[in-house]
This record gives C-alpha cells, sequence and structure tokens, in this order.
C-alpha cells in the first residue's frame, strides 16, 4: 500500500501557478480609528488545545472573540480526532479525550498554513495505534519536516510520505516502542515541542536529547511551562530533557494572551502614518515570547510608549537587533527600519525555513516598494531614511501571512496590488478593518515563477 501511495502522490512542479491569482487592490487610505486590537496568540492557543485535548476533563480557553485560521485548523483536525468543542461568546469549551482516546480521523487531518499545528499532529498521530493521514498547504508541502520524522523513527513509528520537494501528505502508523528520542533543534523548535506534547500518557519516562544551536527558543519554553501548568514534572539537563510520566491536567479556565508579534504591526502603522495609536491589550513580557524586542527599541524607531499608546514623537536611529528568537518580526521590522534609521536584522538564518524563504522574500517584498536592501548570512542590512514608492507588478506574497501584512500596511500609504486576500486571517482576521477604505478583491493574471 504504502509504496503504491508514494507514486501517487508527486510534486506539482516548481513554479506552478494558476492562470489566474486572486489578489487585493489596496488604495492609498488611512487607519479608520487610531486603536488597535492584538489578535489572541496562536502559540500559546494552539498548546493549550492541544493540552485540553490530552486532559480527560472539560477546559475553557477565555480571552478572545476570533480565533484565526492557524488556531482554527488545530480545532478542526483535533475534532476529527474525537475531541469536543463548543464555542462561547469570549472562548471556546473542551472537552478532552486522553490520549488513549482519540478516534480515527474519518478524514485527512488537515493543518491549512500552520506549520505549529502540522507537527503537533504528526506527534500527537505518532502515538496512536491506527493510521492517520496529515498534510498541509502548498506552502506546507514544500517545508522541510524530516527533523520530526527523524526524531520519531527509532521508535518505530511507521511514515510514508510524498516524493521531491513535497514531502506532504504523510501518512503516521504508532504507537512509540521505547521513550529516547533525539531532534535536532537548529532550524525550528516545533519539532521539540511536538515531542514534549505528545509525551503526555507514557507509562514510562521519556528522554528528549536536543542536538544543535537551539532557535525560537521562548516557544519550546513555552511548551514546557504550560505543560507544567498541565501537571507535567519536566527536568533539563544542558541538552537532555526527561519528563516524569504524567497525564494532562490544565486549569479549568485558561486565559489566551494577546500575540507579542502582532505588535510589530502597529508599530510600522504608526511609523507609515506619523499618528498615535492606542493598544487596547497590551502584551505583559512574560508572555512576548521573545518579540518584548520591539519594545525594547520602540526609541530607535522615533516612538515613544505612553500608556499603551505608540506615540511617533522621537528621532530615529540605527539600530542592531538579533531575531534568533523571534524571526516571525521580519517582514513589518524590516519595513520599519528601512522608513527609520535602518540598521541590521540577524540571528534569523531559520527564517529560510518559514512558509517562505522569508529573508529573501522580505527583500523582495521592499524592492516592490523601492526599498533596497542587503541580504546577510543570517538576515538583512537596511539603510534607513527611504521612501516608499507604488509597485508596478503584483506583489508577491509567497504564501506567508506576513509578508502580506507588512505589503498591505505598506500599499495603504501608495496603493498595490497584492497576491492572498485572506493570508492575513491566519492570525488575525480583524486585519483589514482597520482601514478607513476597504481593499477590492481582484484577479490578476498569473505569471509563472
Amino acid at each position: 500500500m504504502a509504496k503504491g501511495w508514494v507514486k501517487r502522490w508527486g510534486a506539482r512542479g516548481k513554479g506552478h501557478r494558476p492562470s489566474h491569482i486572486p489578489a487585493l487592490e489596496v488604495h492609498p487610505t488611512s487607519m479608520i480609528e487610531q486603536s488597535w486590537n492584538l489578535p489572541p496568540s496562536k502559540s500559546h492557543m494552539i498548546r493549550m488545545m492541544v493540552l485540553c485535548a490530552l486532559s480527560k476533563k472539560k477546559h475553557t480557553l477565555l480571552g478572545f472573540k476570533q480565533i484565526g485560521e492557524d488556531a482554527e485548523s488545530m480545532k478542526r483536525c483535533l475534532t476529527q480526532l474525537g475531541i469536543e468543542f463548543t464555542e462561547l461568546e469570549h472562548g471556546i469549551q473542551i472537552i478532552g479525550k486522553g490520549i488513549e482516546g482519540f478516534q480515527r480521523s474519518p478524514s485527512v487531518l488537515h493543518a491549512g498554513n500552520s506549520g505549529t499545528a502540522l507537527r503537533f499532529l504528526i506527534g500527537l498521530a505518532s502515538r496512536l495505534d491506527f493510521v492517520s493521514m496529515v498534510d498541509g498547504d502548498a506552502t506546507l508541502r514544500n517545508r522541510n519536516h524530516s527533523n520530526l520524522l527523524n526524531a520519531l523513527s527509532p521508535l518505530n513509528v511507521e511514515f510514508s510520505y510524498g516524493i521531491e520537494q513535497e514531502r506532504l501528505p504523510v501518512l503516521v502508523h504508532g504507537p512509540w516502542k521505547g521513550s529516547e528520542l533525539i531532534v535536532d533543534v537548529s532550524s525550528s523548535s516545533q519539532p521539540y515541542s511536538s515531542l514534549l506534547l505528545a509525551s503526555s500518557g507514557l507509562e514510562q519516562e521519556c528522554v528528549i536529547t536536543t542536538q544543535g544551536i537551539a532557535v525560537s527558543r521562548r516557544h519550546s519554553e513555552l511548551t514546557i511551562e504550560l505543560m507544567k501548568e498541565s501537571g507535567a514534572s519536566v527536568d533539563i539537563d544542558n541538552d537532555s530533557t526527561t519528563i516524569a510520566p504524567w497525564t494532562s491536567s490544565p486549569p479549568i479556565e485558561w486565559v489566551v494572551p494577546p500575540d507579542g508579534s502582532m505588535m510589530a504591526f502597529p508599530i510600522l502603522a504608526c511609523v507609515l502614518t506619523k499618528k498615535a495609536i492606542h493598544i487596547q491589550n497590551p502584551v505583559d513580557n512574560v508572555d512576548a515570547l521573545g518579540h518584548e524586542v520591539l519594545l525594547d527599541h520602540l526609541d530607535a524607531f522615533g516612538i515613544i510608549l505612553d500608556h499603551s499608546t505608540l506615540n511617533p514623537r522621537g528621532e530615529c536611529k540605527s539600530i542592531d537587533i538579533n531575531l534568533r528568537d523571534a524571526n516571525d518580526l521580519l517582514p513589518p521590522l524590516a519595513a520599519t527600519l528601512a522608513l527609520c534609521g535602518g540598521g541590521r536584522l540577524r540571528g534569523a538564518a531559520h527564517a529560510k525555513h518559514k512558509e517562505s524563504n522569508r529573508i529573501q522574500s522580505t527583500k523582495t517584498l521592499l524592492e516592490s516598494f523601492g526599498i533596497s536592501s542587503t541580504i546577510e548570512e543570517d538576515g538583512l542590512s537596511i539603510e534607513g531614511g527611504q521612501r516608499l514608492s507604488k509597485p508596478e507588478n503584483l506583489i508577491d506574497t509567497f504564501g506567508d501571512h506576513r509578508i502580506q501584512m507588512t505589503a498591505i500596511l505598506l500599499a495603504s500609504q501608495v496603493g498595490g496590488v497584492i497576491e492572498g486576500p485572506r493570508l492575513h486571517r491566519i492570525a488575525d482576521p480583524e486585519f483589514l478593518d482597520r482601514l478607513s477604505t476597504m481593499p477590492t478583491e481582484v484577479l490578476v493574471k498569473g505569471v509563472q515563477r
């Protein structure tokens, strides 16, 4: 069966594009109001959903009205595995089943655009004594998932997957035979977090050895913090993580904090409009997951934070920022530096493994608006004091919602047509509602890459 399945699944062909591409036509506009409500943190929410699903009790996640498509993908896939969700006015109620209560999905577990959901689902599926098919969108099909598969294979977990550059869908058949794993954390923290969460319900101690220089460390630390809140005992000694046998038991009510990485967009909007923007739900540093680096350097952007309000009052200056633990900031932060005092974004080599090669795609985005930058080995160098010009051609977003959201804010000043009209919904469904003039969805004749 596996060999035949592999033959049926192959790559669509590098550079494939449809004949007509859905896009947004953005005209120069202003903000509908100088107030910004940050969306809930999908990093927190997806982990909390998994931990509640691994429980055998009823739990409620609070603090939001809408969730982005990444979290929605995780919710949908957990529902397929038998977990019960109920929508509430300001949250979601979840009835967990425990890992032994998961049911075989009647259809493919499709993670959409969410790399986090995909890898967590692979980890969960690897514990189950039946076959699960896990898939994602085109951007996930072109990403490398070998670090997680290589970590699980020694436990006799069976995989069958596609060929050439597309490694999805993947058939996963557990359960684990053993509890000692080795995982590479040099390009992403998600495989490590996936293994940590999947250890729930094991009858013996689990030991995970990490290899490589870790990136996005705050995200793996978040996984461990939430596990401890759910009753896990985790001991870390250098590169060895030991988890005692545990069954997930999260708080009955759990508040999801706002997304710290989304602060990059009101900051860019403040720089563009030169108007004050009030943050309705500011992020505590403890929940910012490394993105507090934004607030640490507001003065370099010529911004003063006063009672949760961003005020464009100061002078800009050149700055050097390490994004080792915050590579999601790269597109909007690069645009902000170009319009302010410039500088260097470093420590983001792992951004090459996101929805797109985010270093190259950020440079391409900036060039669309007449902004120059230089690719470095681990990031970008950007000259300050640059001015925007209206793009002559369709702005390619590479299926990356952070590229798209940055492009929309830049186009709100000079206009532009932007590929991917719904990408922002992955993280922030209300993103377009902040513009005074709603962009128009259009179809643009495709050009092969």
